[in-house]
């Protein structure tokens, strides 16, 4: 692909060698001249000095023929409308838009981005992932404690993604007895594959308990007292 890259300071360093590595022909566009020629030198791209949100700078770098265009200015308003141009003069098929106010990603999918990055969001959406990952939402034990249903969600480090359940192994006295997908309720059978974002719901023995949750989140066993 024929990429544009505008702005993005040191976070175009990582995205051109990476991006280049995979084969795609990179532009770029900066207003400083220094850090073009750096660019141009250290990567061999080529690379233009000038405002990426004028149309007379897009042209000259070749937008009309660009299959995509990412912008990464610490500016939301300079990503927004260099994405805009690309999109509306130039046709350029894909647009991608550094966000750096979680806020704007909504208005930036309104007005016709095709792709926003919220690093902001995405440590958010991890960080949240990794406290269900810990396993255990809910409890409920019966027969006086002696079986336990509760719930367990497969995160995207789970040693059961993408595992049939019959695969996993599960200990003795210990059974996933459903499976909600989004909307979906699933009464598993050994070959259902299990995906992210699962919610499981596990019945076991107090005693096996520990264990069949860690094959769903990969965290050790919790020990026992008594």
């Amino acid at each position: 692909m024929k990429i544009l890259l505008i702005n993005g300071n040191d976070k175009a360093d990582f995205l051109i060698s990476a991006l280049k590595a995979k084969g795609h022909t990179i532009t770029v566009v900066d207003p400083d001249y220094s850090r073009c020629r750096a660019l141009a030198d250290t990567f061999e791209v080529t690379a233009f000095c000038g405002d990426g949100t004028k149309e007379v700078t897009l042209a000259k770098a070749g937008a009309e023929q660009a299959d995509a265009v990412v912008a990464l200015d610490v500016r939301d308003s300079v990503n927004l409308v260099a994405c805009e141009l690309a999109k509306n003069r130039f046709h350029v098929r894909l647009t991608y838009a550094s966000v750096n106010n979680p806020k704007n990603v909504a208005v930036f999918k309104q007005l016709g981005v095709d792709k926003c990055v919220s690093e902001v969001d995405w440590i958010v959406n991890q960080v949240e992932q990794d406290s269900l990952e810990d396993n255990i939402k809910k409890y409920l034990p019966i027969e006086n404690g002696r079986i336990v249903i509760c719930e367990a969600v497969i995160g995207d480090r789970s040693p059961a993604l993408n595992q049939k359940l019959w695969e996993i192994g599960f200990p003795p006295q210990s059974i996933v007895s459903c499976i909600i997908r989004g909307e979906e309720t699933i009464i598993p059978q050994g070959s259902t594959q299990l995906a992210a974002g699962d919610k499981i719901v596990l019945i076991s023995s107090s005693r096996k308990i520990d264990e069949a949750l860690s094959l769903l989140s990969g965290g050790k066993p919790r020990k026992k007292t008594g």
